[in-house]
């Protein structure tokens, strides 16, 4: 186990431009080809409004093997609050239903605490999308707090995974800023690790990565991509106030691991809170990199971004792996990119290095978020949830991995246990 350092603030001194780290005018803002590139997940937003009544049914499948997908209704969601409320379900093919984790009406001040009704899906909702949004769950003990109900978002989200997967927002402080990718499947033995994101040209548009993140959740991964769905405008950038960067992404995993010791929350000991992740394209990188003083975060990393510019004050703060996936020597953020792992290779923390000449963003946007996403995906699972198998450690290093005997990969390592 690698031991974290005490946190400390960022120092760094002057405000570099965008491509000093990886990011172009490609990627902030709706045009560019970030955003053209988006197009191929298909995806569109909506937000659902309150049900006439706290009573919703919902029916579900249960989850299956292979590729799973979720179709989210625009529909609306169960949440009142101030009162007891109760809401019903009604039982879909499997043990796990859709809807059967949505939002109930959580207990509010002076109230008494919701049990747990589903999320509320109009009658045409179908299995795959019935969990519609989370945000309430039964209890009949303990603190419930105070429990806002996550809104489903009208978003196709699939992955290769074995769960079904679903979008939403939640106007919680905190989280309000970002878009919720999650297994539809909450409240079983099952406790998924958490996973933050930042967009490229650190965007607002919440499902400018949607198939990387829905492919990354439906394998089990409870995911906050920065941005709410199809939002406007891009965050500062700004090197020398990484610790103001990384604070957004800072401030998901706060309300995460708070959602999860509320029984009011449908999120309710559904989440790993002592296994956390953060990674982010481009300028979603920098986003990255301003997470490192925290110590929740067991491991972190770039895609197709750098650390042009960084001094010795960044990489004395680094005491967790790390890892970078680049896209080729040509595209922007590749040489700050080796200015990073060269810097970090000098640390005892493992790090690893891929990069294939597919310019930046690589394969990113494509079905399932590429390869880029499989290397993302792997290293969670290697440093998350302990897999050392073919999806896991096995997939990244050793005589199992496809990239390092594959020429077009360039493909490094240091300090790997």
């Amino acid at each position: 186990m690698i031991a974290k350092r005490t946190p400390a603030r960022f120092l760094f001194s002057g405000v570099l431009s965008l491509a000093s780290f990886g990011c172009s005018d490609s990627d902030s803002g709706a045009t560019g080809s970030e955003d053209a590139s988006a197009s191929q997940t298909s995806v569109t937003a909506a937000t659902g409004g309150p049900l006439s009544s706290a009573t919703a049914s919902s029916t579900g499948a249960s989850p299956t093997t292979g590729q799973a997908s979720a179709n989210v209704s625009t529909g609306p969601t169960a949440g009142g609050s101030g009162s007891s409320t109760t809401g019903s379900v009604s039982s879909g093919n499997g043990a796990d239903t859709g809807g059967a984790t949505g939002a109930g009406a959580a207990g509010g001040s002076g109230g008494s605490l919701a049990t747990g009704g589903a999320s509320g899906a109009s009658s045409s909702t179908s299995a795959t999308a019935a969990s519609g949004g989370a945000g309430g769950a039964s209890s009949t003990s303990g603190n419930p707090g105070t429990c806002t109900a996550s809104m489903p978002v009208g978003a196709n989200a699939s992955g290769s995974g074995p769960h079904e997967v679903v979008v939403e927002t939640n106007a919680d402080p905190g989280i309000d800023e970002g878009t919720i990718f999650r297994p539809a499947d909450l409240g079983g033995s099952e406790k998924y690790p958490i996973f933050v994101w930042g967009e490229g040209g650190c965007s607002q548009d919440g499902l400018s990565n949607a198939a990387a993140m829905a492919e990354i959740a439906s394998h089990g991964y409870f995911v906050v991509a920065d941005g709410t769905p199809n939002g406007s405008g891009n965050r500062p950038m700004d090197r020398s106030s990484l610790d103001a960067m990384g604070a957004p992404l800072i401030a998901y995993v706060d309300w995460a691991i708070a959602e999860n010791a509320k029984p009011c929350s449908a999120y309710y000991q559904s989440l790993d809170t002592a296994k956390i992740a953060s990674n982010g394209f481009s300028c979603g990188g920098l986003m990255a990199q301003g997470t490192v003083t925290d110590p929740r975060i067991v491991t972190w990393g770039v895609t197709s971004s750098g650390m042009a510019g960084a001094d010795q004050s960044f990489y004395d703060l680094i005491d967790t792996p790390v890892l970078f996936v680049e896209g080729g020597p040509a595209e922007v953020a590749y040489d700050g990119g080796l200015e990073g792992y060269t810097a970090i290779t000098a640390l005892d923390v493992p790090v690893l290095w891929f990069s294939k000449d597919l310019g930046h963003g690589g394969d990113l946007f494509t079905s399932g978020g590429g390869d880029f996403t499989k290397i993302n995906l792997a290293w969670l699972n290697w440093w998350l949830k302990g897999d050392e198998s073919a999806t896991g450690k096995g997939l990244l290093v050793g005589a199992g991995c496809p990239y390092c005997s594959d020429a077009a990969w360039e493909v490094k390592s240091a300090n790997v246990p």
